[in-house]
């Protein structure tokens, strides 16, 4: 009988047989673990039927979906098997019997009939003097002398390893060893290391014993920590997440107990050791799709960034020990200057790291980890990394001050950033570009600082008109073709993408629409962009800037997607940012010139002003429940049902790359009359009649399903 339906088939217990909700299951097998199973366990606790209930209850407490074959169980229980003869299965688990499940598959599974009365009875067994660490040595005892049946290795290494996700990531430990931990913290080493000598290859048992050795409050031994860190690296030379374990042990005895600025060194020293192999290994680990290569030594979901970040944190600490202990000896100064570079080069990494992706859809790094980035940054540079104009830090100014920012998650106070704040930015880099023009990154971040300052103000007086932009990357369209940075392409593709559905004679009227657009109401509505633009023409003298650009240059946007995609391979951006998932930097809007490109920001506060209105009788709770409904939001798709997103955003046509194929991962959008490929955002695999936005990450183009054509307010 399988357990898997609201109702369940509750065995006869010679007084019991019903047919009973799920509610009723529980409460009559409750009533039956406290009279029955109670009184019997108390006489009989050595006793095999006693035995074998205490592994199911164990295993079903711990691992809802794990059960043992009846051979298993007919093993534990011992001669006479049935088959020669002796008693039934059931009436030899008596008074158990109404508490299992026996399914109806073959081989047969056993397990409890349901993991909530499996806790219970784990609860009851060790209040009987029966403890889950004693239960747990018998099982791997019972079950690992003769040939180990795969299932039952994974079980045992679920309970013992596997660490539950929560609010702020993972728990420590699995929730067996945290349980069996407060029974006593030696009965919890003590059956890892049981576990550990029966399985030799195993490198996240004496993972999981360094861990207890480091963390635990009552029982630090950071000697033993290490030892058991460096036997699971032993098993595991090309792992980075097992060798992170060492790095951390360093780290936290750096952090616990170094004193003196000898002391202090010498563990850093270890530690930033610790930590760059953690990077090395990790650079060399790759995707599941590899999995099968020559080679390949070690496969990893997701790349592994503890390496880096373990730097980071440890160079913090040294600089906190040093200034607090007041060591500025010319000594430790070398120190610092000896790894400031380092640690730009680690700010630098993490900023496009965050910038353009997060763990997955619904979850972000927790909220110390740009936290320590940003000070370990600030204490070595005497920079501010709210001041970055990099690319993906020009990227990240319109997301100051909302809710979702990272700075505002990492509980830095945050503030929104002024029409004149993006102004000057824009001047500054505006003069940079002028200063060196062929420099191609600050080429990049002058045209993106206009993007950003037009997503603000789109009649700035101090926006650059768009044909002076696409003048400005056109001077570097011709040289090392298809071989510059994702960034450089997307913002090939945003300016050069073209205008939406335009009107009749609205495709040789761009210009005309921009000097409306700049019109102000402060006094210069005669100023307009092309006015602008014939001053700087005239004060910069760029020839190729006074050609009209959109007359003489057709892209081929499909093949910029193309350069983009290799371009994303490339830099690594694929090999760093795999697993996680890729945040829409810009959506494709109802605007013309620059500000047909909507940042996410924009939508992001948009959500965040109707969050804060449905919240609003709930104040205690407020904070709590809003990144849940914000994320909520974006999950189900509520977001493209809010009335001024949608009157913001420009649907886009779309057709299937492969009508054969049901599962599509690309389809066509039609740009200017033109099929461009594009990524399909999970879910979004039915096409027509459903409406299409189109947003673009750091890989490419992305298409996002809306819904249903006129079903805006539903």
């Amino acid at each position: 009988m399988e357990h898997n339906s609201a109702e369940t088939v509750v065995p006869d217990s010679r007084d019991e047989i019903f047919v009973v909700g799920g509610g009723e299951v529980l409460e009559a097998g409750e009533k039956h673990l406290l009279e029955n199973v109670s009184q019997y366990v108390q006489q009989n606790k050595e006793t095999t039927n006693t035995q074998l209930f205490s592994f199911l209850a164990l295993l079903n407490a711990y691992i809802p979906d794990a059960y043992l074959l009846m051979s298993e169980c007919q093993k534990i229980l011992g001669p006479p098997d049935p088959i020669h003869g002796g008693p039934p299965f059931e009436e030899r688990m008596e008074p158990f019997t109404v508490l299992i499940n026996i399914s109806s598959t073959s081989p047969e599974r056993v397990c409890m009939i349901h993991p909530v009365l499996a806790e219970k009875a784990v609860d009851l067994l060790a209040d009987l003097g029966i403890s889950r660490s004693a239960t747990m040595k018998k099982f791997i005892f019972s079950f690992c002398e003769s040939q180990l049946q795969p299932h039952i290795l994974q079980f045992i290494k679920d309970l013992l390893t596997k660490r539950e996700l929560e609010e702020k990531g993972k728990k420590k430990f699995s929730g067996l060893i945290e349980d069996i931990e407060k029974e006593k913290f030696h009965n919890a080493v003590s059956v890892l290391k049981m576990a550990s000598n029966k399985f030799r290859q195993d490198p996240f048992l004496p993972q999981t014993i360094s861990r207890l050795y480091y963390i635990t409050e009552d029982a630090i031994d950071y000697g033993k920590a290490e030892e058991w860190a460096i036997t699971a690296i032993e098993r595991a030379p090309n792992n980075s997440y097992v060798a992170d374990t060492l790095g951390q042990v360093y780290k936290n005895r750096l952090m616990r107990e170094a004193r003196r600025w000898e002391d202090v060194l010498n563990m850093a020293e270890k530690a930033f050791r610790a930590f760059k192999d953690v990077e090395t290994k990790a650079d060399r680990e790759e995707g599941p799709e590899m999995t099968d290569t020559a080679g390949v030594v070690s496969i990893s979901i997701s790349y592994n960034n503890r390496g880096r970040f373990g730097f980071i944190q440890v160079a913090k600490i040294t600089f906190e020990k040093c200034n607090k202990a007041g060591i500025y000896a010319t000594q430790a100064q070398r120190f610092i200057q000896s790894k400031r570079m380092e640690v730009e080069a680690k700010f630098d990494f993490f900023e496009w790291y965050l910038n353009y992706s997060k763990p997955d859809m619904t979850t972000l790094e927790p909220p110390y980890f740009w936290k320590d980035v940003v000070l370990c940054y600030e204490l070595y540079t005497t920079k501010t990394a709210s001041g970055s104009t990099s690319f993906p830090g020009l990227l990240d100014r319109l997301n100051r001050g909302l809710f979702t920012s990272k700075g505002r998650q990492a509980g830095f106070e945050e503030f929104k950033e002024t029409v004149s704040d993006l102004e000057a930015v824009r001047d500054d880099l505006k003069t940079t570009y002028e200063a060196n023009v062929d420099d191609i990154k600050a080429a990049e971040r002058y045209i993106l600082s206009n993007v950003i300052l037009c997503n603000k103000m789109h009649n700035s007086t101090q926006l650059t008109p768009v044909n002076k932009l696409k003048a400005v990357i056109h001077r570097f369209l011709d040289t090392e073709v298809g071989r510059r940075s994702p960034e450089f392409y997307l913002l090939a593709l945003l300016l050069f993408w073209p205008e939406g559905e335009p009107q009749v004679g609205q495709e040789d009227n761009d210009d005309e629409e921009e000097e409306q657009q700049a019109t102000e109401d402060d006094g210069s509505e005669d100023k307009t962009w092309e006015d602008e633009d014939s001053n700087e023409e005239q004060e910069t003298r760029e020839e190729p800037e006074q050609l009209p650009l959109d007359l003489m240059f057709d892209p081929d946007l499909q093949q910029y997607v193309t350069f983009m995609e290799k371009a994303f391979e490339r830099a690594e951006y694929a090999k760093y940012l795999r697993g996680r998932y890729l945040l829409p930097l810009f959506f494709l809007g109802k605007g013309s010139g620059l500000s047909k490109w909507i940042h996410k920001s924009r939508l992001d506060e948009i959500v965040e002003a109707q969050v804060d209105v449905e919240l609003a009788d709930d104040q205690d709770q407020r904070t709590a429940k809003k990144w849940t409904r914000i994320n909520e939001m974006w999950i189900k798709g509520d977001v493209w049902r809010v009335p001024e997103i949608r009157d913001m955003l420009l649907p886009v046509q779309v057709e299937q790359c492969n009508p054969q194929g049901y599962e599509a991962k690309e389809v066509f959008v039609y740009a200017g009359g033109k099929k461009i490929v594009a990524k399909v955002e999970p879910d979004a695999l039915v096409l027509s009649p459903m409406v299409f936005y189109l947003g673009f990450t750091i890989q490419g183009p992305v298409v996002f399903k809306v819904g249903y054509p006129h079903v805006s307010g539903q």
